[in-house]
């Protein structure tokens, strides 16, 4: 009962099989003895007891393990049945190397079963005594083990469990310190917060466009090898030359596409990423400011048959970053320009600038389809679109967030009603 009861209150496994073979041998009658469990299948001893002392806990497998039989073991392992030699090793056993070294005059190996699984297997041995293992220490032995069986799972788990715990914590350290160091980076070039979505985003956008472009590479290459042995073999007809020549234009012009969406998505993941603090500050007219801006914008929205209006007073200044205001300006058209003209119908698109004695307003709406409620939320994160197949990435808002809240140190606000609309305010500091 005491030994039930210690076998019960220890968890830490290394201390259990201490515990294990210490009870085993003073019960058993043994001057040897090896304690093997079973691991995920694996046979490995685990604890030994050598010149009247239990060895500290070490791992070793079976196989590798040559101060025992290791062919009695197996054969344990393999049949469940307890196994008992005194003076004479029966002849299946009498070729495993162990016994040209050694004359045990009693061993024993018994399973250590739990539901009918192997836990592990005691291996016991009296070098000096035969008949050492009575019919009285075997039944104590069954009891010990039917004990030491649940014991030793529960503290496999708890050990497994542990390690697992222990890894997982050294794996998401790892993973904070690199996140704390990428994120370092980004801090000082005052861009990305939101590190994960960014790289998950970055890998999965590029990888679709990548992953087409070497499957048609591989058709074309399949298509080309064709082509040669019909000329190497004299074959070659109009029919054979016609279709390589369309499937190779089809492929060019379609890994084409593919890797220019490739190069436009690392371009915009530079455009993330880039050192904002390289833009200079300088005092503008910022009228005048966006309306230069739009003119380089104007054939674009001349092809798209939309109008857009600047309004403000020309005098209102602000000391700002020019390139900032520049770029979250032209993601918020080219944002329209995908998502809000979705028909193709003309639109009306309006800048409206105004000021007060702390802060600096600009106003940008189109009169688009709107934005639906369910995804309002998600406007701003990286890689949201819902015009993939449209050219969207996912980046430009994104972007518009990052530099009116981190370079330009102001605020952004977007209301807007399904079928008529979007309306962006941007309120910046006079001065940073």
């Amino acid at each position: 009962m005491k030994i039930s009861q210690s076998f019960t209150s220890e968890i830490h496994l290394e201390r259990l099989v201490e515990q294990v073979m210490q009870a085993v041998v003073s019960n058993a009658g043994a001057d040897k003895g090896r304690l093997i469990l079973n691991q995920e299948g694996i046979l490995a001893v685990v604890s030994q007891y050598v010149n009247s002392q239990v060895h500290p806990f070490e791992v070793q497998p079976l196989d590798s393990c040559f101060d025992l039989p290791i062919s009695i073991v197996h054969y344990v392992a393999r049949t469940l049945e307890v196994t008992i030699a005194s003076a004479e090793i029966p002849h299946i056993f009498a070729a495993d190397p162990y016994f040209t070294h050694h004359s045990p005059q009693s061993l024993l190996c018994t399973p250590i079963l739990k539901q009918g699984q192997l836990i592990g297997l005691l291996y016991l041995e009296n070098s000096l005594t035969s008949l050492a293992f009575t019919s009285d220490r075997l039944e104590i032995l069954n009891l010990l083990c039917a004990q030491a069986a649940i014991s030793l799972e529960n503290a496999t788990l708890y050990n497994t469990l542990e390690s697992k715990v222990i890894e997982r914590t050294r794996e998401l350290s790892q993973a904070l310190n690199d996140l704390k160091s990428a994120q370092k980076k980004l801090v000082e070039s005052e861009k990305m917060a939101a590190l994960g979505g960014l790289v998950a985003g970055v890998a999965h956008e590029i990888n679709t466009p990548v992953g087409i472009g070497i499957t048609l590479a591989s058709t074309l290459a399949a298509e080309t090898k064709i082509f040669r042995d019909a000329i190497a073999q004299g074959q070659l007809k109009k029919s054979v030359l016609t279709s390589y020549l369309d499937t190779a234009e089809d492929c060019s012009n379609l890994m084409l596409t593919h890797l220019q969406r490739a190069g436009d998505l690392i371009q915009s993941f530079k455009q993330v990423a880039v050192d904002q603090t390289n833009l200079e500050q300088r005092q503008i007219a910022l009228k005048s400011y966006v309306e230069e801006i739009l003119t380089s914008l104007s054939p674009k929205l001349r092809q798209a048959r939309h109008s857009l209006t600047v309004m403000g007073d020309k005098t209102i200044e602000i000391l700002t970053y020019p390139g900032a205001v520049a770029q979250l300006l032209v993601n918020l058209l080219n944002n329209s320009l995908i998502h809000a003209y979705p028909t193709g119908k003309p639109g009306q698109l309006a800048i409206h600038i105004s000021q007060t004695e702390e802060d600096l307003t600009l106003v940008y709406s189109d009169d688009g389809c709107g934005i639906p409620p369910e995804v309002m939320g998600k406007i701003f994160e990286p890689f949201f679109t819902t015009a993939r197949d449209r050219g969207g990435s996912g980046l430009g808002l994104h972007i518009v967030y990052n530099l009116v809240t981190q370079k330009l140190g102001g605020a952004i606000n977007v209301e807007s009603q399904v079928g008529q609309g979007t309306l962006f305010t941007i309120k910046l500091p006079r001065s940073l």
